[in-house]
């Protein structure tokens, strides 16, 4: 599935990325600080997909319950090297559906990313001061497929 197809999900559609079940349940959408929109789609397993249509860059994220603290541009997590790779921020702008953001809320996020592939995408709502972070994989296209 592309992107384009990715946006007219209905809520509780379901797909199915690296052959696992993903039950739409909402998204946020953020404008960028440069212009451009990002979407987070989630699930009901508490999975975001984070699309960037610009870049047409699809990665899967799962919340991680460890505490993350970079340390000079590198994150050390499980036996991995993940270093600074992309800083944004940006607004909320919409909401449908189950979200873990609201309109207006303002974020920060940092991206780290290993060697060969995965991604560390530490998200500050600038709005609370509450800070989560993610690990994540990449997406093909190819990877996700409808149910």
């Amino acid at each position: 599935m592309n992107v384009k197809q990715l946006f007219k999900l209905e809520l509780g559609a379901g797909i199915s990325i690296f052959n696992e079940p993903f039950t739409y349940v909402g998204h946020a959408q953020i404008e960028l600080d440069g212009g451009h929109t990002m979407r987070w789609l989630y699930d009901d397993e508490g999975r975001m997909l984070s699309i960037s249509p610009h870049e047409e860059e699809l990665i899967l994220f799962r919340e991680v319950d460890d505490e993350i603290e970079p340390e000079e541009e590198m994150i050390l997590f499980q036996g991995k090297e993940y270093e600074f790779n992309y800083e944004d921020a940006g607004n909320v702008i919409g909401v449908e559906g189950e979200s873990a953001t609201e309109e207006e809320d303002r974020f920060m996020f940092t991206d780290y990313q290993a060697t060969g592939g995965g991604i560390i995408r530490l998200i500050e709502n600038e709005n609370t001061g509450e800070s989560t972070a993610y690990v994540g994989v990449f997406v093909s296209d190819e990877d996700v497929t409808q149910m």
